[in-house]
């Protein structure tokens, strides 16, 4: 009978024993990490640990990243909150709850982003010492970056708190930036001293200076007003190199060396530069001619109205048909000083560093500038007493022929925009007036008659020419539209009257007539009203005369 009993109770125990005996007690915990979220940062990232039997007790809960300790700030069942402790690195996150330790993903400790709290000077010039301290550099220097306002600093020394550095070539002033392992900090401004005075001279020769002065700018912006012969002074100029320019300069001026140029500042000193402006003569409003008053053939020049007449060449040989540029600085000009033939030659428009442009066999007369005054047009037997069309630069390169014809081409005139050159030619049996474009292209006779319509020019505003022609039984001087219709007789005497060229506005005439019984220069109105005036009443040849373009 006590068997049954006895065997009852070994039942109990078994079972007793067998609940006491499994993994965990009654109440215990076992922790599981489903997720960790951010999967990276720096000490004190904010991290939440998402998984399954976490205690809702923050404290009962422990958290390491890769064997350090981080704090928990809240907690369930499910997440818990904490964030990356200083001194973790990258491991493994483990959370402990009850004595049973749950192992999560692998988190990455990033470096913690540098900071600075000062920097000593806060100025100085290019090389001065600087001591930024702050927290999180490092202690290798070529872990680091520093700029001053965004230009590179050499790191001098390096510590986890403190960097030696100094201001560099070329910085200027605004915020020091460090930079480690790609992470950056902006500390204060540091003002660079680079500050230095350019000090600007104007020095002006020669005539014709322009009255109104000229304009001094730095760096494309800093502008002040300076005379002919003016010192400036641009102050508070960063430490290097800096352009300076000098604007306003007349078309008859040029400035000795660079400009713009550069000047180099040094930081606390004046840098001084100087631009020196050499002004040629302008023929302003002016009349040349051809004179033999002193016993052979020489260029002059006069005032509009006749005064101040002046003798520009002065040799012993036959200098003839002047045509000043559309600048009013040079005259072209016929010379025979060098050769039986003569030559083209070019002079300043005071008469002074006569030169010799073309070297031919023939005769080259009869000028006409280029609208920009970098060619000359010309006419040329070269040696076959058939004239023909011929362009050179006028530094004598680049000779080009324009006509080829077995009758002559002569008295080329170049239109005011460039495109269209006016000459005289005998192709069809009688001088006409022909227009060829620049290159040889386009041939068209603007005239036909019997008669002979020689020496055309062109007016300022290239709408009409002003020719010579004998259509009426003399030489006259004859206006006609750019396309040779609408003749229209400007003088009407019994004398010859030739050569005709234009006023600067347009609204004269000055030509050369026989009328007196020698050679003069006359000015009439272009519409051929009023009585013409004699401008050179002398008992000697005054011929060829030519109006400066210039006003």
């Amino acid at each position: 009978m006590m068997r049954y009993p006895l065997r009852m109770l070994l039942i109990v125990a078994t079972v007793v024993t067998f609940v006491a005996c499994g993994d965990n007690g009654p109440g215990e915990r076992d922790p599981m990490i489903s997720d960790v979220q951010p999967e990276s940062g720096p000490p004190g990232t904010s991290v939440t640990i998402s998984g399954s039997d976490f205690s809702p007790t923050a404290s009962e809960n422990t958290v390491v990243f890769d064997g350090v300790t981080a704090s928990v700030s809240e907690a369930t069942e499910s997440e818990l909150e904490t964030e990356v402790p200083d001194g973790a690195e990258t491991g493994p996150v483990e959370v402990t709850v009850d004595g049973n330790t749950a192992s999560g993903p692998q988190f990455t400790v990033e470096s913690e982003a540098p900071g600075i709290s000062a920097v000593e000077p806060d100025s100085g010039t290019v090389g001065t010492k600087v001591t930024i301290t702050g927290m999180n550099f490092s202690s290798n220097a070529a872990e680091v970056d520093i700029t001053f306002n965004g230009t590179n600093a050499p790191v001098n020394g390096a510590a986890k708190d403190q960097l030696i550095t100094e201001v560099p070539q070329g910085a200027t002033d605004g915020p020091i930036e460090v930079t480690v392992e790609q992470k950056s900090t902006t500390g204060p401004d540091f003002d660079v001293i680079i500050e230095g005075t350019m000090e600007v001279i104007t020095k002006t020769s020669g005539s014709d200076q322009d009255s109104d002065g000229y304009t001094i700018t730095v760096d494309g912006s800093a502008s002040k007003s300076a005379g002919n012969n003016d010192t400036k002074y641009f102050a508070n100029l960063g430490e290097g190199s800096h352009d300076a320019e000098l604007s306003g300069i007349a078309e008859n001026c040029s400035v000795s060396g660079d400009n713009p140029r550069s000047v180099s500042i040094t930081a606390g000193d004046t840098t001084s530069t100087s631009f020196e402006v050499s002004c040629q003569t302008v023929a302003n409003n002016k009349i040349a001619f051809a004179s033999d008053r002193d016993g052979d053939l020489e260029i002059f020049k006069m005032n509009a109205d006749g005064s101040d007449q002046q003798k520009l060449s002065d040799i012993v040989s036959t200098e003839y048909y002047p045509a000043i540029s559309h600048d009013g600085t040079k005259v072209a000009y016929y010379s025979t000083r060098n050769s039986q033939t003569g030559e083209l030659f070019v002079m300043n428009a005071d008469g002074t560093n006569g030169r010799q442009i073309t070297n031919s066999a023939g005769a080259p007369l009869y000028y006409s500038w280029s609208p920009d005054d970098s060619k000359i047009l010309f006419q040329d037997d070269r040696g076959s007493n058939n004239d023909e069309i011929f362009v050179i630069n006028v530094d004598g390169s680049g000779l080009t022929q324009i006509t080829d014809d077995t009758n002559y081409d002569r008295y080329p005139s170049w239109s005011p925009n460039g495109n269209k050159i006016a000459f005289t030619s005998n192709r069809d049996g009688d001088a006409e007036i022909y227009t060829i474009n620049p290159d040889g292209t386009n041939l068209q006779k603007i005239t036909d008659n019997t008669s002979r319509d020689y020496a055309p020019r062109w007016s300022p505003d290239g709408s009409k020419m002003v020719i010579t022609t004998d259509r009426d039984g003399n030489d006259e001087i004859y206006t006609i539209d750019a396309d040779g219709s609408n003749p229209e007789r400007i003088t009407n005497n019994s004398a010859s009257d030739q050569y005709a060229t234009w006023s600067p506005d347009g609204s004269e005439l000055v030509f050369q007539t026989d009328r007196d019984g020698n050679s003069e220069i006359y000015r009439i109105n272009a519409d051929g009203s009023g009585s013409p005036i004699n401008l050179t009443t002398n008992s000697a040849r005054d011929e060829v005369p030519f109006w400066s373009p210039v006003e």
